[in-house]
C-alpha cells in the first residue's frame, strides 16, 4: 500500500484568492474515493495508511493537513482584528444525555492555610458540552476497531491515538468556514427550520446551496462548521423543555449520514469538521450493514476529529454583519494523555 500512496501524495503548489489574496498551497493530493487502495477488512474509502512514516502508525489523521503553509496562508483571515470564543460555557448543558454526569464546581478558599485566595476543582464529562471526539472516542461498531487499525482492547489499556497528539503538534489551527444553514433555511423557507431534537438529517445538497448562498468556497483543510439550530433551541427552551430534548431522548438534528455525505466529506479533504448540535450528524445513526454512519467514517476510516455543540450563535451574527463566513481558527484541546475528548478552546479571528 505504501508505495501506491507514496504514488498518490504530491505536494503541489495551488493559487487561490481570499479577502487579501495570496497564496494558498501547499495541498496534498488524494486519489479518487474509488482508486484508494483497499484496506483489508475495511469499507472502500478507507486511508488507513496514508499519514504513516518511517514506519510508524501515525495518530493525528487529517489534522496533518494543517501544514505551516496552510496556516499561514488561513492567517490571511484576519482583517478586522474581532475574535469570538465558540466553547459553550461548561455549566451550559442541564441534562446530559446517555447517562453522563452533570458539570461540577467546587470553589476552594485557602484562607486555612494562611491566604486570602481562592482555588477552584471542576468535573465535567468531555462529552457533555462543546467538544472535540478523539480518534479513539467511537470505533467501528461492527469491527470494534479505531483510527488506523487500533483495536478495543488496545484503546482501552494505551493512550494510543489521544488528543494529547493533537496538542503536541501544535493544537488544531486553521482557516473556519461557517456554514450557516439555519440562516440559509429560514431565509429561503420563510419558516423556522426543524426542530434541533428531531432526526433531521442535512443533506450535501443543501449545504451546497447555503455555500452558495454565502458566496463562500471550500479549500483542502478547511475547518466546516454547521450551524443547525441546536444550540439557539437550547438557550431559548425552558428546564422542563431541555430535559425532554437532551435526557429522555436521544435524537438530534445533524448532516445526513449517506453514501452522498461520505463521498461530498471525502472529496474535500477537511482537516477537521464541527457542529453545533449534539453528534455532529443525525442521531441516531444508522449502523446497518453498509452503514453510513458518519462517525466511523470521520474519526475511524479518515482520522478526522468531530466537534459538537459548539456556539455559532455569535459568530453566525458577526458573519453576517460582515458578509463573510471565513475567519482564521484557533483551538487549544486540553493536553490530557490519551484523551478521548476535550472542550475546543475555540476561538474564531477576523
Amino acid at each position: 500500500m505504501s508505495n501506491i500512496i507514496e504514488k498518490a501524495v504530491d505536494c503541489v503548489s495551488v493559487a487561490a484568492s481570499n479577502l487579501t489574496g495570496g497564496y494558498v498551497g501547499p495541498t496534498t493530493k488524494f486519489p479518487a474515493f474509488d482508486d484508494l487502495p483497499k484496506v483489508e477488512g475495511e469499507p472502500q474509502g478507507c486511508i488507513w495508511g496514508f499519514f504513516d512514516r518511517d514506519g510508524k502508525k501515525d495518530e493525528v489523521g487529517t489534522v496533518n493537513l494543517l501544514t505551516p503553509a496552510v496556516v499561514q496562508a488561513a492567517s490571511r483571515e484576519i482583517v478586522t482584528g474581532e475574535h469570538i470564543q465558540l466553547d459553550w460555557p461548561l455549566e451550559n448543558v442541564q441534562f446530559p444525555g446517555f447517562n453522563r454526569k452533570e458539570f461540577n464546581q467546587k470553589v476552594v478558599d485557602l484562607e486555612p492555610v494562611g491566604f486570602k485566595a481562592l482555588d477552584d476543582e471542576i468535573y465535567i464529562n468531555t462529552q457533555s458540552g462543546s467538544q472535540w471526539d478523539s480518534l479513539k472516542h467511537f470505533a467501528h461498531q461492527a469491527t470494534g476497531k479505531y483510527y488506523n487499525g487500533l483495536t478495543h482492547e488496545e484503546a482501552v489499556n494505551s493512550p494510543t491515538n489521544g488528543i494529547h497528539n493533537w496538542c503536541e503538534r501544535g493544537g488544531i489551527v486553521g482557516r473556519g468556514v461557517l456554514i450557516d444553514w439555519l440562516r440559509w433555511y429560514e431565509h429561503k423557507h420563510g419558516k423556522q427550520a426543524p426542530s434541533p431534537i428531531s432526526r433531521h438529517g442535512i443533506p450535501v445538497s443543501e449545504l451546497q446551496e447555503t455555500l452558495k448562498w454565502q458566496g463562500t468556497t471550500l479549500r483542502h483543510g478547511d475547518i466546516p462548521m454547521i450551524r443547525s439550530g441546536y444550540v439557539r433551541w437550547h438557550n431559548n427552551a425552558n428546564e422542563a423543555e431541555r430535559k425532554r430534548g437532551t435526557q429522555l431522548s436521544s435524537t438530534a438534528i445533524g448532516m445526513e449520514g449517506s453514501e452522498e455525505s461520505v463521498r461530498w466529506l471525502y472529496d474535500h479533504h477537511f482537516a477537521a469538521v464541527v457542529g453545533d448540535t449534539v453528534a455532529f450528524e443525525e442521531w441516531p445513526p444508522n449502523l446497518d450493514s453498509g452503514s453510513w454512519c458518519l462517525h466511523e467514517w470521520l474519526l475511524v476510516q479518515w482520522g478526522t476529529p468531530i466537534g459538537e455543540m459548539w456556539d455559532l450563535e455569535k459568530l453566525s451574527k458577526k458573519c453576517e454583519e460582515l458578509n463573510r463566513w471565513t475567519f482564521f481558527l484557533t483551538s487549544a484541546p486540553l493536553h490530557v494523555k490519551g484523551g478521548i475528548g476535550s472542550p475546543p478552546g475555540a476561538i474564531a479571528i477576523f
